[in-house]
């Protein structure tokens, strides 16, 4: 078989086409920002500045960003609040740092590079002791910081002796030395790091491990915005972070699932019988469609999979990114920017974006153990997975490694079967019955597989790091993800007149299996480094692939007969993602006035591919009995891809982007983005944003954005084309999924399509109250025009302009721009912690959405697709509008509570998904609907940990077994009971309780 973009095509196509400009581009920016002396001693750097009445923190900033040196220090020893004023014009740091610093009684010193900042022993702050009366000192304490989970020296600690006025700071190693006496207590604080207290004895020399706290890390995030990190209040647009604790926490094993109960916005819910979704689970945010999300890893993008979603269900017509393609435990959190963001990122941030920060932890491991099943005894899987991370012999280095496996079994939550196995007749059916002996009479039977799929993944993750010569360093991270799932098709019952029986193979009928093996793999290589006068530089070349490979086992090709093999090889879908990118960033103090700007330059080169290749022959053929018998061609539950449908198209789009972001005062911050992008099929699109943040109090925010954004078509949107044949009334007649690039539907008036324009609104007031309260509210609309759709099926012999345009087919489909809609809704986000005492803590949560989109308008039918046809032509109809409006839960609560003392834990999760409504079109009759209820489910972790290293906890999702309503059995949904639960919406699932034990040993 012809490999998908192969590694060294798309080597070389990115040396030709991406990097050799940014390379060019590099040289040049280089070439004009340097500045002569950066190997020269620190001290000794030139320095020009002027500043007056601002804060010591954005006096360092700025001394940061012109002479590229880091200042460490403790912002609450040093009172970074402190307003200073300064003026230097081409004065040396050490004469500068003397003058700005002596009167506010900070030392400094110069450690590997680095300045260290630290309170002068002199000093006089708050109410210290009379030192002149207290016993004279009569010790020297040494010692050395480091991290609590590897051995690694923490530079710039604030060492200080309570209740006086003298302190240290530790050195480039983590070492320091301070004068004390027995009996004094030494604090130890650092940013990112619990504060720890020490009582001196006789010991001189100490060992002192900071935990880091990351109830202070995960409030910091960097998505959504090229300036400086920033928490929870600080942020213009609405973010949640979810931490690696918090994802394990939920007991789930895919990360889809884990972000499910974590984030009220993030819809995801596994299915069966689905076509591509048994694959790859689709994911939302704020109620619109898979694609309209943007996953990013460590700020670069994320590929999507393959194949195009192409079943009656939520992401119809859409392309996902595979997230349960990335091992969990590779992660440090995850940020959820719940706003469009195509301004800044590109295409596809039209509910926001997704972005996976990874674990760039070392000198430590975690291996996660796992094993549960379902209530009914069915679904049993275990997983397996381990992190670890490794110093590369330099400071500031990482290697960080995952590798993953896990094991899950099918379920079936089919009804008892209550079709005809062998004969319409209920007389001749019972008698074949008994006398074959294989199904039972008058007793009830199942005779489907409904549920989540079998699934078998290994997966590998790398997350490196490390700092090279004269200042640039370099980064790459990237894994690998083989997914072998099972997935089933409809009972094909053995009547004679079933156009899908095979009765000389399958005498009492048969259920299709249908497997599918996934692989994902991806790598991103960049280099950053200030390049003079401040300059940031970013760049990085990167590649994603995946591919489905697709079979249909149990099953037959109808019209071959008794020649048919019953094992299919169905084909292959395939996408692959070449980008290049160069970011340019400087930030700067005082200019024009305001407290700080943030100025983002850069661009992006993509290059995408999409390739679908043949099944089998006999997985597409048509044999002689479709004419003679009526029997279906192709394997039959899955027909494979006929040569006639093979595929392998590329397209580029340059993409460059401006982005400001500045804190005009100590209480407003504005930004503001410009993106322009043009594609090499269909043009270009220019993407704006303006946000701002009003601090109404040091704990309470007002904050607003407005965007307009954009979604390109997809490659698979584009140029996806599948034959499906069947037989109606003794003739052979197919149905057509038409590529854009098919000249026919430009004569019917249905153009290529276009992208989707989107105008996102949001306004949010966020409030703190201490470290321990935190809520946030905001209420947002998004309008998008021309949205993507899959057509309906349009029949040729019912419509006068495609009977002689498409003979020898029967039905048609395709993807175009018809219709505008408008999403509404409130995201509500608080949470509250409170240690009690050092061994008593105590969390909660609640986060709750409420979102509402409906199609505005619809684009008129073509008038030359109408022509001659006197009944109205719908692009789109009931049911496909159903899954846009109505199919996902639009409103979804989440409460947490977790308490903890001493070793023991327990943490309740509620979890409640609204109501949903499916509709469907029976054959003859109008269209019928049913409204499935909301439902709550409780889920309890029992958590124990005997040693420091070793957590055990004992889990139940959704303990009281809980279940979606049931279809009505006599709807045609319903499959003679093969389908109770609609797989046409998206809820919860449908598994019922499941229960675990989980091990997590740290080392």
């Amino acid at each position: 078989m012809n490999h998908f973009l192969p590694f060294r095509l798309w080597l070389q196509s990115t040396l030709k086409r991406s990097v050799a400009p940014f390379v060019l581009a590099l040289l040049a920016i280089t070439v004009a920002t340097a500045r002569p002396g950066l190997s020269q001693d620190v001290l000794n750097k030139p320095v020009t500045l002027t500043l007056e009445n601002v804060q010591l923190r954005d006096v360092l900033a700025g001394l940061e960003n012109q002479t590229e040196v880091r200042f460490i220090h403790s912002p609450t020893a040093i009172q970074v609040s402190r307003r200073v004023s300064l003026t230097a014009r081409h004065e040396r740091l050490s004469v500068v740092l003397d003058r700005l610093l002596t009167p506010l009684a900070i030392d400094y010193s110069v450690v590997a590079g680095q300045i260290l900042l630290s309170v002068h022993p002199a000093t006089s702050a708050g109410e210290p002791k009379n030192e002149a009366n207290a016993a004279p000192l009569e010790q020297s304490y040494t010692g050395r910081v480091v991290t609590a989970t590897g051995n690694e020296g923490l530079p710039g600690v604030n060492v200080a002796v309570k209740g006086t006025n003298r302190g240290a700071t530790t050195d480039g190693e983590g070492k320091f030395r301070i004068a004390a006496n027995p009996g004094d207590v030494l604090i130890f604080s650092f940013i990112g790091y619990a504060n720890q207290q020490v009582t001196l004895g006789d010991q001189l020399d100490l060992q002192i491990r900071m935990v880091e706290s990351s109830d202070l890390l995960q409030e910091v995030t960097v998505i959504g915005s090229r300036g400086r990190p920033r928490t929870d209040v600080e942020r213009p647009v609405p973010v949640d972070v979810v931490s690696s604790k918090e994802l394990q926490a939920t007991g789930q094993v895919d990360l889809g699932q884990m972000v499910q109960y974590n984030s009220p916005s993030f819809n995801s819910a596994k299915t069966g019988v689905n076509g591509v979704a048994n694959y790859a689970d689709p994911a939302t945010l704020r109620g619109l469609s898979p694609d309209q999300v943007l996953v990013l890893v460590d700020g670069k993008r994320r590929h999507q999979f393959s194949a195009l979603n192409l079943n009656q269900t939520v992401g119809l017509g859409t392309v996902v990114t595979d997230l349960n393609s990335i091992p969990s435990l590779a992660l440090d959190r995850m940020e959820i920017l719940r706003d469009g963001a195509a301004a800044q990122y590109g295409s596809d941030a039209i509910a926001g974006i997704v972005n996976l920060v990874l674990n760039k932890s070392v000198g430590v491991g975690t291996l996660k153990t796992q094993y549960g099943q379902t209530s009914k005894g069915d679904g049993a899987g275990y997983l397996a997975a381990v992190n670890y991370g490794f110093r590369l012999g330099k400071p500031n280095s990482y290697l960080n490694l995952t590798m993953h496996y896990q094991y899950t079994g099918g379920t079936n939550r089919s009804d008892p079967y209550l079709g005809n196995i062998y004969n319409a007749t209920k007389a001749k059916e019972d008698s074949i019955r008994r006398l074959r002996g294989v199904w039972p009479v008058g007793s009830p039977f199942t005779v489907g597989v409904y549920g989540s799929n079998q699934t078998k993944a290994l997966q590998g993750f790398y997350n490196l790091g490390m700092p090279l010569s004269r200042g640039w360093s370099i980064y790459s991270f990237g894994g690998y993800s083989r997914k072998d799932i099972l997935a089933y098709g409809f009972f094909r019952n053995a009547t004679p007149s079933n156009a899908n029986s095979t009765p000389e193979i399958y005498p009492d009928g048969y259920v299709p299996q249908l497997p599918g093996t996934s692989v994902d793999y991806s790598t991103v290589v960049g280099l950053n480094r200030k390049v003079g006068a401040g300059w940031n530089l970013d760049f990085s070349t990167g590649y994603g692939y995946n591919y489905l490979d697709m079979w249909a086992n149990n099953t037959t090709n109808p019209s071959l007969g008794a020649a048919s093999p019953t094992n299919f090889y169905v084909g292959r879908s395939a996408f692959g993602q070449s980008t290049t990118e160069a970011n340019l960033s400087k930030n700067y103090t005082g200019l024009f006035g305001t407290k700080s700007l943030n100025l983002a330059l850069g661009g992006q080169y993509r290059v995408d591919q999409f390739e679908l290749a043949q099944g089998s022959a006999e997985s597409y053929s048509v044999g002689p009995l479709a004419k003679t018998k009526g029997k279906a061609p192709g394997s039959s539950g899955r027909p494979g891809i006929a040569p006639e449908d093979q595929t392998n198209t590329t397209r580029s789009n340059l993409g460059l982007y401006a982005d400001v972001e500045s804190d005009l005062s100590d209480r407003l911050l504005v930004a503001a983005a410009l993106r322009y992008e043009n594609y090499s099929d269909f043009g270009s699109n220019v993407s704006g944003k303006l946000a701002a943040r009003v601090k109404l109090s040091e704990s309470v925010s007002l904050r607003g954005s407005i965007n307009k954004g954009f979604r390109a078509p997809s490659l698979q949107q584009t140029f996806n084309s599948q034959t499906t044949s069947t037989v109606q009334s003794g003739a052979i007649v197919q149905t057509k999924q038409l590529p854009s690039t098919d000249t026919r539907l430009a004569q019917i008036g249905i153009d290529n399509p276009k992208a989707e324009t989107s105008w996102n609104y949001n306004l949010g007031l966020t409030a703190k109250a201490g470290n321990d309260f935190i809520v946030t509210l905001d209420a947002y609309q998004i309008d998008i025009t021309d949205r993507i759709i899959e057509s309906e099926r349009l029949i040729i012999k019912d419509i006068a302009a495609l009977k002689t345009r498409f003979t020898g087919l029967s039905e048609i489909r395709f993807f175009t721009n018809a219709i505008n809609t408008t999403t509404k809704g409130i995201d509500f986000v608080t949470s509250y912690k409170h240690n009690f005492s050092p061994r008593s803590r105590f969390n909660a949560s609640l986060a709750f959405t409420l979102n509402q989109t409906k199609i505005t308008s619809t684009k008129a039918t073509p008038a030359a697709l109408q022509l001659d046809t006197p009944k109205p032509i719908l692009l789109i109809d009931t049911v496909s509008i159903g899954l846009i409006e109505t199919a996902q839960p639009r409103q979804k609560i989440l409460l947490s509570l977790g308490y903890s003392y001493g070793k023991v834990g327990l943490n309740v999760r509620s979890s409640y998904f609204g109501e949903v409504t499916a509709w469907e079109k029976p054959a003859g009759k109008p269209h019928v609907s049913q409204t499935f209820g909301g439902k709550n489910l409780i889920d309890l972790t029992l958590i124990y940990n005997p040693i420091k290293t070793l957590s055990i906890s004992l889990g139940g999702n959704n303990i009281f077994d809980v279940y979606p309503d049931k279809v009505i059995a006599t709807s045609a949904a319903y499959s003679n009971g093969e389908i109770p639960y609609s797989r046409n919406v998206s809820q919860f699932g449908f598994n019922g309780a499941y229960y675990y034990a989980n091990a997590t040993i740290t080392f």
